[in-house]
Formats: C-alpha cells, sequence, structure tokens
C-alpha cells in the first residue's frame, strides 16, 4: 500500500480532499506523512492514535483489533468502502482514472463539412442566373477523409455590364468545384470590386481571373486539420489580366510598382468585406503568390 488509510469509521464520513498524483485524485495525505510514503506500522503514533479514537467509539474495538493481521485487515477493508464512495461523487471530487491515451489522429479530419440545404442550393443557382454568371452544377459527391463537393457549381464566365461597352464577359481560369454561396460571393467580387478597381486604377478593362483551383482533398499546410478546399469551399487566386494585355500577379505586384501594389491592396480588402477569410502574402510564406478566399471563419483578414 502506497497511502495512508483511516479506520473504518471514516468510510462513513465525507470524503477527503483530494490531490493530484500521477494523473488521479487520490485522497490527501493526513499528517506529516506524504502520498507514496510506506504504509503505517502498528506501533508508529498515527496508528496508536486512530485506534484509541475507535475505541472511544466502539468499547468493542479492544477484543477485535487487538492482532495486528486483523487492524491490517480492517483498514484495508476501510479504505476499499471509502474510495468506492468517493468514487460515486461528481468528476473532480473522487477517485478517478487518468484519461485514456487519445488515438493517433490520422493526416486527415474524417469530418465532413455538412451539405447546404436542398432550398438554399436551389435559391443560390437562380441567383447567380440572374448575375449573368454562366456556370454548370456539380454532382453532390462526398469523398474519403470527409472531402466533399456538396451544393457546389463549376464557374465558366461572370458577366460584367459596362455603360460604354455593353455587356462583356470576364473568364476564370483553371477553376474547379465550388460551393454555390461561394461561387455568388466571388461573382459579386469580380463584378464589382475587382473589375471596377482594375478600369479606375489600372486604366484597362478586365479580361480575366488566373486562379490556382479551388476544390483540393488535402489538409491545411502544416496542419492535422482539413482545408476548405477539401469541400470545394475555398479559391486561390494568382493573377488578373487586363485588355491592354498587362497581367498582374500577387507574387509579383504585391510589392511592384506603387499601382500594382495599390490595385492589389484594394481588392484584398474589397474580398474582406465579402468572405469568411482571406488571405494574401502578408499572412505566410505559403501565401506568397496568391489571394485565398473561402467562406469559413468570422471575417478573418490578412
Amino acid at each position: 500500500m502506497s497511502e495512508r488509510v483511516h479506520p473504518p469509521e471514516a468510510a462513513a464520513m465525507a470524503c477527503p480532499p483530494s490531490v493530484p498524483m500521477g494523473g488521479l485524485d487520490l485522497p490527501a495525505a493526513d499528517g506529516p506523512a506524504a502520498i507514496g510514503a510506506p504504509f503505517p506500522v502498528a506501533t508508529g503514533s498515527w496508528h496508536q492514535r486512530h485506534r484509541s479514537a475507535a475505541r472511544r467509539v466502539d468499547p468493542r474495538f479492544h477484543s477485535h483489533f487487538e492482532s495486528p493481521e486483523l487492524q491490517r485487515m480492517a483498514l484495508v477493508a476501510a479504505l476499499t468502502v471509502l474510495l468506492a464512495g468517493c468514487s460515486m461523487l461528481p468528476e473532480g471530487r473522487g477517485l478517478s482514472r487518468a484519461p485514456a491515451q487519445p488515438p493517433a489522429r490520422s493526416s486527415t479530419s474524417t469530418a465532413a463539412l455538412p451539405p447546404p440545404p436542398a432550398a438554399e442550393t436551389r435559391q443560390c443557382i437562380n441567383q447567380l442566373a440572374k448575375a449573368q454568371v454562366r456556370f454548370t452544377p456539380v454532382p453532390d459527391q462526398t469523398f474519403g477523409a470527409g472531402c466533399s463537393q456538396l451544393g457546389s457549381v463549376r464557374l465558366s464566365t461572370i458577366g460584367l455590364t459596362d455603360i460604354g461597352r455593353g455587356r462583356a464577359e470576364l473568364a476564370i481560369s483553371n477553376i474547379g468545384p465550388v460551393r454555390c454561396e461561394l461561387a455568388q460571393r466571388f461573382a459579386g467580387w469580380a463584378q464589382y470590386g475587382i473589375a471596377r478597381a482594375a478600369e479606375q486604377m489600372l486604366g484597362s478593362p478586365l479580361v480575366k481571373i488566373e486562379t490556382m483551383g479551388s476544390y483540393a482533398c488535402r489538409n491545411i499546410a502544416g496542419s492535422l486539420k482539413l482545408s476548405q478546399h477539401a469541400h470545394a469551399n475555398a479559391i486561390d487566386i494568382a493573377a488578373f489580366v487586363l485588355a491592354d494585355g498587362r497581367r498582374i500577379s500577387v507574387k509579383q505586384g504585391w510589392n511592384g510598382s506603387n499601382q500594382e501594389r495599390a490595385f492589389l491592396r484594394t481588392i484584398h480588402s474589397s474580398a474582406c468585406k465579402r468572405f469568411g477569410t482571406v488571405l494574401g502574402p502578408d499572412y505566410n510564406a505559403a501565401h506568397r503568390d496568391h489571394l485565398h478566399v473561402d467562406m469559413s471563419g468570422q471575417g478573418y483578414c490578412r
């Protein structure tokens, strides 16, 4: 035994305070001996003190517990009753086992993003069509490791309307399936944020947005958590092509000319008003060559 034990009447008392030891909550030591000290022998002062108290409570103690062997058996039984009673108390009050070792996490999370309600997807698709966006609905698919394409569409072009030139179409390159809500936000950003900033700040209409893709069944770089890309809920934008032939890339333009820097930071700020999370070159080295936008988060903008 490695712990002090109280006489039999202690089983009827309130459970003693506890102190942590090796992941367990064990009754605290009473007196000079610490938890982990050897079991007290019958000749010790502690034993004599509690045996005397027991005699006062029950005169029969002398006849039943004079034998050292019987005393030891009684003390062990008392401890069993005491700990059994404490274990019935709410968590943190009695004896509890150390928590089991959590299972090793796999390289990807298995928690899939729940699908959007069908009615919301239908409404979103109708709104996309009214916004002069060309797209193709993508059948719902769920893949291994929690990856999915649910309520998604594949964008082709985004309509732009200019008073002077009429209607034009903005090409979107290298983009895969995206959730409809994300596609709707992206189209609005392209029409009223990027295209207008290009004409006003760069002096030429926007004709194409080059992306680095959308859906990809993978984790966030350097973590065990699934990326929003794994749910078709994120887009990475690499560059913007103008009608006069100029190509403004995030990689070169973020710290490029004053005009390029101003344009890219302006559209970065406008994206922060539309998406849940926006990450750019100032976030970390992994985003040095693109702007990441997704529908998670609560307006995180870096």
